[in-house]
């Protein structure tokens, strides 16, 4: 992609803080990257949450974002405020997302 820099795979173990790759289902340009990503970083906590067949816009069209800004919001209020009953979403055997049949979700190195 023009004006970004063309970072190999390796610099995902240089990463030191939680990740979450939120797509738009296969259709999503970027779907199968993300899995890749997802599959090569071992050191930190990480989310694959993939939303129905939306394509790479996903969801932010809608209002407050749809879906996409729900998990996007929960995700952020969780990580940066604390907020622990947003952190529920992506948490235990029976969290939001793992129960919501419209959504693929896969973690690592998370509760």
């Amino acid at each position: 992609m023009m004006g970004m820099p063309n970072l190999p795979k390796e610099h995902l173990q240089k990463l030191h803080a939680p990740v979450i790759y939120i797509e738009g289902g296969p259709s999503d340009i970027a779907y199968n990257n993300g899995l890749d990503d997802f599959a090569k970083i071992e050191k930190v906590p990480i989310v694959f949450a993939s939303y129905a067949d939306v394509g790479h816009g996903g969801t932010y069209s809608q209002p407050n974002g749809g879906e996409f800004g729900k998990v996007a919001a929960a995700w952020l209020k969780w990580k940066l405020k604390g907020d622990e009953a947003a952190g529920k979403m992506f948490t235990g055997p029976a969290c939001g997302l793992c129960n919501d049949a419209n959504w693929k979700f896969e973690k690592k190195r998370m509760p």
